[in-house]
């Protein structure tokens, strides 16, 4: 028989001890208050927060994880905070968006990221890969993450949008890291905090009014949707990284719109989609929703295998099995891989998914529930936010054995055997899955087989994660690279 439990008699988690709770942990030690989590034994567990009203749990196993992400799917929300936090940057694009919205872009996105249009992709990736490398010299000492970042960005570009993006890569590349670092430290902020629950004040009142007061607080709704006030330096820094963004876009816009040459990239399809639900039969997409798809994907499109692949390379340097396994391989395939090598360079995507494991670029997102619903057994009240961490699932011994050692034969097979489907979330989960998965796989394996065929990595040191809006390396991971010898 079926039993519910209330909100309030879920247990606290560890780690909240601070008068300002979880608020002040996370704030002041992310990872260290995640590993705590991570070793926790509750499947769910409240969050003590000092604002009232502001509800949160956090989810430890992969069973609940997978009542929120997809049995009860329907029942959540993107957060308001995670909405607020990205809203300058990404506005209402596909990582942020919710309802028909979502799904009308999703769906127009989808047929790019087919196994199909995959295969269409591999030179590209190649290209950007061999084009990368071209500027290193023999015994250079680079910013690995730098380096992949170019590369990732570029291929980005190229196949997404038939953008040539490595001249101006740095630029962009700066840009978009202003505006990450601005998210990471703004999530969970008062400030922050403040803005989504003014949003949640005008968003209520507007539902129980109408008319010009409705216009009113939906006007209000849409002014707390994002940062009200450029605050102190960061602010500044901010707004000027989000013109630069958004002249680079609106120049792509103008100049595919000049264009007479038949494109099918995604910003072709953008600028072409028409909104069927539109009263009018069939609006255009504006260009500040065109605007808010581009810069999405672009982050999407290159964060995560910029940083996977970075961290796939230092990982591998301190792992000297791992890397001449990857070298074999490298070299087995030759100067050109392509789409018939994937098969053959099942090592490199091991070690990439090994990887994303220790570290999730998007190592922690959060949910809001739209209505009452039951998850674990215990009743949440509407606006709940649930709260899923990829790297305290990832790092948990109680799922992977000796979960802080790099093994990326935990990923052949034989050995994925028995492990629950949802233990493993770099890519999240449910009707919310990144499109781009097996994207960003097939660039990791082609990028991995061009890099290591070519140079030889050296580690000029450690480093850790430091966790922003994702997880990004410290100090950007030193190496030297030798230019090895050709091989006929």
């Amino acid at each position: 028989m079926h039993t519910s439990m209330q909100f309030e008699s879920m247990p606290i988690a560890p780690g909240g001890d601070h008068l300002l709770g979880h608020n002040h942990a996370f704030r002041t030690d992310r990872m260290g208050t995640l590993r705590i989590l991570s070793q926790a034994a509750p499947a769910m567990m409240r969050l003590k927060l000092p604002f009232p009203g502001i509800r949160a749990v956090v989810l430890t196993t992969p069973e609940v994880v997978q009542e929120v992400l997809v049995e009860k799917a329907k029942a959540f929300d993107k957060s308001d905070m995670l909405r607020f936090s990205l809203q300058s940057l990404a506005g209402e694009g596909l990582f942020t968006s919710n309802g028909a919205l979502w799904r009308r872009q999703r769906k127009l996105m989808a047929p790019l990221f087919t196994p199909r249009a995959l295969e269409t992709y591999a030179s590209d990736m190649v290209e950007c890969a061999e084009r990368t490398i071209e500027g290193w010299s023999d015994g250079q000492a680079l910013l690995l993450s730098a380096e992949t970042t170019r590369l990732t960005m570029g291929i980005a570009g190229k196949t997404l949008f038939a953008a040539d993006t490595f001249s101006e890569a740095d630029e962009i590349g700066q840009a978009l890291t202003v505006a990450l670092e601005w998210t990471g430290w703004a999530i969970g902020r008062p400030y922050a905090v403040f803005h989504v629950m003014m949003r949640r004040l005008a968003d209520g009142m507007a539902q129980r009014t109408h008319g010009k007061t409705r216009a009113l607080f939906e006007r209000a709704e849409r002014t707390f949707a994002g940062p009200t006030l450029a605050m102190g330096k960061r602010g500044r820094e901010l707004a000027d990284a989000i013109t630069f963004l958004d002249g680079y876009v609106q120049k792509m816009i103008d100049d595919r719109r000049r264009t007479t040459e038949t494109q099918t990239d995604l910003l072709s399809r953008l600028l072409a989609a028409r909104d069927v639900d539109d009263e009018e039969g069939g609006a255009p997409m504006t260009d500040r929703q065109v605007r808010d798809e581009v810069l999405t994907l672009f982050v999407a499109g290159h964060e995560t295998t910029a940083t996977g692949l970075a961290w796939t390379i230092y990982y591998a340097c301190k792992n000297p099995e791992v890397y001449a396994d990857l070298e074999r391989e490298a070299d087995a395939v030759g100067d050109s891989p392509g789409v018939a090598d994937l098969g053959r360079l099942g090592h490199a995507l091991r070690a990439f998914q090994e990887a994303l494991r220790l570290m999730p670029p998007v190592y922690v997102f959060g949910r809001d529930s739209r209505m009452p619903v039951n998850i674990g057994g215990y009743d949440l009240p509407v606006r709940t936010n649930v709260l899923v961490s990829p790297w305290s699932l990832h790092h948990s011994n109680r799922i992977w054995p000796d979960a802080e050692r790099f093994d990326p034969e935990r990923f052949r097979p034989g050995r994925e055997v028995g492990r629950h489907r949802y233990a493993y979330l770099p890519f999240g989960a449910g009707p919310r899955v990144c499109l781009g998965n097996h994207f960003a796989y097939m660039e990791a394996q082609l990028s991995i087989a061009v890099l290591l065929r070519r140079f030889r990595f050296e580690l000029l040191g450690d480093d850790e994660p430091e966790p922003g809006a994702t997880l990004r390396p410290k100090h950007g991971l030193r190496v030297r690279v030798t230019r090895r010898k050709a091989i006929h």
